[in-house]
């Protein structure tokens, strides 16, 4: 039953992995225990995001091989992609205390780190992989990542052109090269190798979201909350909270002292969550533009349009003929502008159910609203009130979503 375990594995490597997993099934039928048919069926499950069997998998071949460092690898991933930031720290240690001598398994581990902003380490584990293995592309990346996140620009970029030196064809270097220009300020060097990247590979993720955001970055606005999302994703979560909650105590202390202020600081709030739908609107009116965004970035910037249009039809209507309704309509539309455009920020699928249930009870507290306005002429009606407190709550549902996979 070899020639199973050589199929799976060109199946792997074409990416093939329900046919892969057929395989091994077949050749697990007859040899139950083979410990490399296990690893390589949890594999593909990994793949698939089927991490429940992958994790199943992973547990019954530990009780088969306790020491086989694979195992606690995958463990590793699962946790890490699952955003158990600490229990993937665990079992990648586990894996390195087995087998010291993988530069793959420093340079996961320099990727958690990364993800929990303590840079400092993240730079010693990508260092402590490139000893095993200087030419090791993820390592020579990571360490250039946590460079960066240190305030080390030249030396990150420099640590990235030597890894373009070892492989100039290598997809994902280009796009962490466009990435990295982005964050210093130049969104056209950032195209450039954005484009690349793509050249390479027409797939690459990564470098087609770095392409919209090079592009929109044309205009000034879009750069400054480039800049702000940015510095907010370089800080560990109790930095962001402060920042937003400082942001929200000087609102409602400009909301008494000066309320012009209260309004440039509300107005700015909601543009960072507006910013990139709206401006995907824009996008996709350029001929190359349209075809970088995701299904998803392209169905929220649709549904951030059609509200706006509605409330502005909404507010226009208001203004010339004072109709209670029309003001409640064009309120509503407004401000379902902000859960509408985060019905994709969250990576776990889980939390994208979560905000989808809470858009649309937001939406329905709308239409209740703009129903009892038009009953009894009240715009600022209970329905219309619950919905403005509900939409504020989200605000703090989303920023602690986004904060924790951050």
């Amino acid at each position: 039953m070899a020639f199973l375990i050589q199929r799976a594995h060109l199946l792997l490597q074409q990416g093939r992995y329900k046919d892969a997993v057929t395989a091994l099934r077949q050749h697990l039928s007859t040899y139950a225990n083979d410990i490399d048919g296990l690893y390589l069926l949890a594999l593909c499950y990994l793949n698939l995001k089927n991490t429940e069997e992958a994790e199943h998998i992973i547990s019954n071949a530990l009780s088969l091989a306790p020491a086989d460092d694979r195992f606690f690898y995958l463990r590793a991933n699962i946790a890490f992609h699952k955003s158990q930031y600490n229990a993937a720290i665990i079992a990648i240690g586990e894996a390195v205390a087995i087998n010291p001598h993988d530069a793959a398994y420093f340079a996961l581990w320099s990727q958690i780190l990364l993800f929990k902003k303590e840079y400092s380490q993240a730079l010693t584990k990508a260092e402590e992989g490139l000893a095993i293995d200087p030419e090791n592309e993820a390592c020579l990346n990571l360490r250039s990542n946590a460079l960066f996140n240190l305030g080390k620009k030249e030396e990150a970029f420099s640590n990235l052109h030597e890894a373009l030196e070892h492989n100039p064809e290598n997809a994902y270097t280009h796009a962490n090269i466009g990435w990295k220009w982005l964050q210093a300020g130049d969104h056209k060097q950032a195209l450039e190798h954005f484009r690349e990247s793509l050249k390479l590979d027409p797939n690459q993720q990564w470098a087609k979201s770095g392409m919209v955001q090079a592009m929109q970055a044309r205009y000034w606005l879009y750069r400054m909350f480039l800049k702000y999302a940015f510095f907010m994703s370089r800080q560990k979560a109790g930095v962001q909270w402060a920042v937003i909650i400082g942001i929200f105590v000087l609102s409602r202390i400009a909301s008494t002292v000066f309320f012009p202020l209260y309004v440039v600081l509300a107005l700015a709030a909601i543009s960072t969550w507006l910013i990139g739908p709206v401006s995907n609107l824009f996008l996709r009116l350029n001929p190359y533009g349209r075809y970088a965004l995701t299904p998803e970035q392209t169905k929220v910037s649709t549904l951030v349009g059609i509200f706006m249009l509605i409330g502005l039809l909404a507010a226009g209507g208001y203004w010339l003929t004072s109709f209670a309704a029309l003001l409640a309509l064009a309120i509503g539309s407004g401000v379902l502008l902000l859960p509408l455009s985060s019905l994709y920020t969250p990576d776990s699928p889980k939390w994208r159910k979560v905000f989808l249930i809470y858009t649309v009870a937001v939406g329905i507290l709308g239409v209740c609203g703009v129903a009892e306005a038009w009953y009894d002429g009240d715009p600022f009606n209970t329905f219309m009130t619950i919905m403005l407190l509900g939409v504020f709550a989200y605000q703090f549902l989303a920023n602690y979503v986004i904060t924790r996979e951050s």
